[in-house]
């Protein structure tokens, strides 16, 4: 008979994250440009940190 394992995923988000994103939703009002998604991505990589643990 198979056993079954179970897996969590962690999700954190830095600290930063929020703020930083706020500032280009603000910056992007204020001046009528659009960010660069690029840029904007390699913060959210950086700025979010996923974990499987097994349970």
């Amino acid at each position: 008979m198979a056993k079954h394992v179970t897996f969590v995923m962690q999700v954190k988000v830095r600290w930063w994250l929020r703020l930083y994103l706020h500032g280009v939703a603000l910056t992007s009002y204020l001046t009528g440009l659009e960010p660069d998604h690029n840029k904007v991505q390699k913060w959210i990589n950086r700025g979010v940190k996923t974990r499987l643990v097994k349970r």
